[in-house]
């Protein structure tokens, strides 16, 4: 009989994603790409699928501004590049888009014609949101949004 320490597979647990992000480019079509990273993203956290549809929506808005409104100098029609910066919290979600050379996107809210097909994305995330507003970092400042559920 042979005594030995044979040592027991344990099950691995999965490490929750906490944080991630990306750099996308800033042109129009980044925006979907966007979207798409994040909601992949989403769905390996498990978060509430309506949470999930207001985050991608929220985030089109924030980005769509980033592209329209951080014009790159050296291109008259195309924004700078932007990241995409997503913290994930039990039952909490915070999104944050900042543009890649710091720069400060220039936009505002502001009150859009009814007929505009423009101008009303902020006011979607103002009434969206938990909580959104700008933020600065260390490598330029950005805007973001947060939602919150109950589990």
């Amino acid at each position: 009989m042979v005594n030995r320490i044979v040592p027991i597979a344990a099950k691995r647990q999965r490490i929750p994603l906490r944080r991630c992000s990306f750099r996308f480019s800033g042109e129009h079509s980044s925006v979907t790409q966007a979207r798409d990273w994040l909601s992949r993203r989403l769905k390996i956290v498990g978060v509430p699928e309506e949470i999930s549809d207001t985050a991608l929506l929220l985030l089109s808005e924030l980005a769509t501004n980033q592209v329209l409104h951080a014009l790159d100098p050296t291109h008259d029609t195309t924004g700078g590049d932007y990241f995409v910066r997503v913290f994930f919290s039990p039952e909490r979600l915070r999104v944050e888009v900042r543009d890649a050379q710091g720069r400060s996107p220039k936009f505002h809210i502001a009150d859009p014609d009814p007929d505009a097909e423009h101008g009303r994305g902020l006011f979607l995330v103002n009434a969206l949101a938990s909580r959104w507003g700008r933020f600065e970092s260390g490598r330029g400042p950005g805007m973001f949004f947060e939602l919150r559920w109950e589990r």
